[in-house]
């Protein structure tokens, strides 16, 4: 690094959220264009950028500088850089420190958190925000003195405290001269510094525009920066600004003293909870007495499996791995939480021996579609659980890895699409809601890679759009499009770290009270950490309801076992009416299940695989029915190839026969033919794909195919490549849709009442369940006091409606009239009723109207008749029901439904 030079060592990209006006990539690029050799990323109370800005960093060979800006209590804002790894996990601890409360809320650092995590810190004071510069811009040389020296005693004994010097504000002059004479005096380090929260000057009118969206959407107080200045300063600009080279040289020995941390490129680093050697043993004992448990004698086929895929899992350092799923999987078990395996994942025996899930040998499964030695990324193990019970599951999980903390959530930024971007700036410029509306309203909700001016002069559905007069707005949205909007939760993602969390990333509280990394599922691919997904699937919840309905009869089906012939489940599938069974009820798959006319589970399987948009579009699916019904002869691309396109009629469906075909064809490895595979469904350049083709064609010669075959090989996998679906997945899931519908075909009544219970489990609302029912011959019971339960229950054979559908009736009333039945007993008359629930009189009059009250004697109390009728006669006139149920209201003798 020369002599002359500067660092900017405070910046703010866009993960600042409605802040900075940047991202990494384009702070890496602006830095390298103006010839540093060296940047920090400084974002507020975060460090959700750090991961890209590392990768950014190493690609343009720029030193990268990891650091953050947080606010501390007393001294206000300051800049923390780290010297080496100890000072970056510090670093984290400390924001980690301010984060961990509930509700969201940021608190300012103590002196004595800071105090115990210097080592290894840099922390520059006197910046945009500091106490220490807003007293010495008011002319007060004494308190800011004090406040410099209350800093200095935080670091005396490590760390390194630097005074910053900026030039800013009409008022920085005068306060630079005190800063540095206090600075001098007590022998503190002074450096030139600048807030850069955008990248040009011209970008200042964007730095304002998030700052307004984060006061009107998000009703935050705050102010904006005073003017253009805060932007990345070169050399010459902080040169002219302060006119001392000391000082912008003191940031490349600031620089120097930050060389000692990085992130180590390239590595994998999978957990490890216990001495290598023995989680290597462990596993394979727990494996094989899985083995030896399932079958009598078993066959060689899978002792080689079980071989070939311990000898991998121990090679890659994956045993600690597989035995924490197989101890989440027994918690569940023990807990009596369903759960099964999706992915990949459901393609290993070890997963199938340990975990559940299908047999890969019976069902054609492949490991190295989950895991090959060619892989340079850890594998994702993917679960789902009973969506009512999944934070158990992410608790226990928690709490077994709190001290020290090894286990977090992973975040998901939300970034501005087209219409979020336009809407949001809209507003922040002061439009009207009513011209936003008109002004959004033609907007797609994506324009995928087409930024948005491009996308207004191209599109022709846009061609009329009144956003082309609004030039203003448009250049607005189209710069913040694309930026990180804000930071949430990942729906299932739990990181699990080697070490400390803090030595890799800071964490807020969730909502639920979990600690969030800040890392996404890329950049922990990008640090090599290890993800693993705790999902909630909500037909797991339905099943389970179900089945508890049933073990109140005395009725306990197997469902992991029930008979993959079953007669009665075919006739169901084959006939169409599948709504509410998992993966075939759209309208769509109800089309596609009734042309198919499945036969067999693996009927099912490709059904759920060829249900999407690609395969639609590539006439596979019309191809394969025709096939698969005898109408179309089958035709496979090479007699080499027949056994493994013979299962799907020679209609290249599943990711694994891809590889199979590769391996096959080619002689590549399985790793290589993996490669191949995710190669071919990626963008990928002409030349990457005449590499790709070079490489299959070549391997075709060597095993002795001539290059005719071995181009028409290669173009219909290239077609079809891109379309396959993970076969694993696929069976996992299938799984599910088999015992969902045998469920339906043998307990119908059950089956209809469990998915009623679980909410939201599919495409449809609760009363077209209900009609079904109906349809069926089940008889629907209205809503009563003494015989409503929790939810949806059976009554003989009619399924009874519980009380909170009853419009103004929710879970809170319900809950005090169960509690009161079930403590008191039945009610026996309205007086009895209303004496011993106190409910509000518009509920009164809805239990009446719905026949909640019917049977109960009392109904000669003309009074609340007539107010019930009015209440009656208001709601036949407005129509106002619930959007998900449609209440029973009864009439003296008749019960009627009202259609909302």
């Amino acid at each position: 690094m020369s002599k002359k030079g500067f660092v900017n060592l405070d910046v703010a990209s866009a993960f600042s959220f409605l802040w900075g006006s940047f991202t990494p990539e384009e702070l890496v690029k602006r830095a390298k264009r103006l010839g540093h050799k060296a940047v920090a990323l400084t974002d507020l109370w975060g460090m959700y950028g750090i991961a890209r800005f590392w990768k950014a960093c190493r690609a343009s060979g720029i030193q990268p500088i990891t650091g953050a800006r947080i606010e501390i209590c007393g001294q206000g804002w300051a800049v923390l850089l780290a010297m080496d790894r100890k000072g970056y996990g510090n670093i984290c601890r400390i924001l980690s420190s301010g984060l961990m409360h509930k509700a969201g809320k940021r608190i300012p650092v103590s002196s004595s958190i800071l105090r115990s995590l210097a080592e290894g810190v840099v922390c520059i004071t006197g910046v945009e925000g500091s106490e220490v510069r807003t007293l010495a811009r008011r002319g007060d040389k004494e308190a800011a003195g004090i406040k410099l020296l209350a800093m200095k005693d935080i670091f005396r004994s490590a760390g390194r405290l630097v005074m910053g010097i900026q030039n800013n504000q009409a008022t920085d002059p005068a306060a630079n001269m005190i800063l540095i004479d206090i600075a001098n005096s007590t022998g503190i380090m002074t450096a030139a510094v600048n807030h850069a929260a955008f990248l040009d000057p011209g970008d200042y009118q964007i730095h304002k525009i998030l700052c307004l969206i984060q006061k009107k959407h998000h009703h935050r107080k705050l102010t904006p920066l005073p003017n253009q200045s805060y932007h990345l300063c070169s050399y010459m600009d902080m040169k002219e600004r302060l006119d001392n080279d000391t000082l912008a040289e003191n940031t490349l020995e600031i620089a120097r003293l930050c060389t000692g941390f990085s992130f180590p490129p390239g590595k994998l680093h999978p957990p490890s909870f216990q001495e290598k050697k023995r989680a290597d043993t462990e596993l394979a004992q727990k494996a094989i007495r899985a083995l030896a448990a399932k079958m009598d004698i078993v066959p060689g086929k899978y002792i080689l499996l079980l071989d070939r895929e311990l000898q991998i899992v121990k090679k890659k350092g994956l045993s600690d791995f597989f035995l924490l799923v197989h101890q989440i999987c027994s918690f569940a078990e023990k807990r009596g939480i369903r759960s099964s395996i999706r992915g990949s994942a459901a393609g290993s025996l070890l997963v199938h021996l340990l975990h559940g899930g299908p047999d890969p040998v019976t069902n054609s499964l492949l490991f190295e579609r989950f895991i090959n030695e060619g892989r340079g990324d850890l594998p994702d193990i993917d679960i789902d659980f009973d969506s009512e019970r999944r934070d158990e599951i992410t608790r226990w999980l928690m709490e077994r890895f709190c001290s020290p903390m090894r286990a977090a959530l992973v975040a998901t930024i939300q970034k501005f699409r087209v219409r979020s971007a336009v809407r949001l700036a809209a507003k922040a410029m002061g439009y009207p809601i009513s011209r936003i509306d008109t002004l959004s309203r033609c907007l797609p909700w994506s324009l995928r890679s087409i930024p948005l001016k491009e996308a207004v002069e191209r599109l022709p559905e846009l061609k009329n759009s009144p956003l082309r007069r609004e030039t203003t707005l448009l250049e607005t949205a189209s710069c913040i499009e694309g930026l990180p909007f804000q930071a949430s939760v990942h729906l299932g993602g739990v990181i699990l770290t080697p070490d400390h969390v803090n030595d890799w990333t800071c964490v807020s509280m969730s909502r639920k009270g979990f600690p969030v990394a800040h890392l996404d599922k890329d950049d922990i691919e990008i640090l090599g950490l290890l993800k693993l997904d705790l999902l909630g699937l909500r037909m797991h919840t339905a099943i389970e309801k179900a089945l508890q309905i049933l073990r109140q009869q005395g009725i306990e089906p197997d469902l992991e076992n029930i008979p993959l012939d079953d007669e009665k489940t075919f006739e169901l599938l084959c006939s169409g009416k599948t709504l509410g069974i998992f993966q075939v009820e759209s309208s769509g798959q109800r089309n596609l299940i009734g042309r198919l006319q499945p036969g067999s589970f693996n009927d099912i399987v490709a059904e759920i695989s060829l249900f999407r948009p690609g395969p639609v579009k590539g006439d596979m699916v019309n191809k394969y029915v025709r096939r698969k019904n005898g109408l179309e002869p089958t035709e496979v691309l090479h007699p080499d190839l027949q056994d493994i396109l013979a299962e799907t009629y020679g209609v290249i469906v599943f990711q694994e026969q891809v590889l199979r075909i590769v391996r096959r064809f080619t002689g590549l490895s399985y790793s290589d033919a993996d490669a191949f595979r995710r190669a071919m469904t990626k963008g990928r350049s002409k030349n990457e794909m005449k590499m790709l083709k070079n490489t299959f064609i070549q391997g075709a010669l060597k095993k002795g195919h001539d290059r005719k075959t071995a181009e028409l090989v290669y173009k219909k996998i290239a077609a079809f490549a891109a379309y396959g679906f993970c076969k694993a997945h696929a069976v996992s899931f299938a799984r599910i849709t088999w015992q969902s519908a045998w469920l339906k075909a043998h307990h119908p009544a059950a089956f209809y009442a469990g998915l009623l219970n679980a909410g939201n489990v599919g495409s449809y609302p609760p009363f077209v369940i209900l009609n079904e029912a109906r349809r069926v011959g089940i008889p629907v019971l209205p809503p009563h006091v003494n015989r409503s339960g929790h939810g949806y229950c059976l009554e003989g054979d009619a399924i009874r409606c519980p009380l909170r559908v009853i419009r103004g009736t929710g879970p809170e009333t319900e809950h005090r009239i169960l509690h009161e039945r079930y403590a008191g007993g039945w009610f026996q008359t309205w007086d009895d009723f209303f004496s011993r629930v106190q409910i509000p009189l518009h509920t009164r009059h809805m239990l009446i109207l719905s026949g909640a009250l019917d049977g109960l004697s009392g109904f000669e109390q003309e009074g609340i008749c007539s107010q019930a009728s009015t209440t009656f006669s208001s709601i036949q006139s407005t129509k106002s029901m619930s959007s998900c149920h449609r209440p029973y209201i009864s009439s003296p003798g008749k019960h009627i439904q009202i259609n909302g």
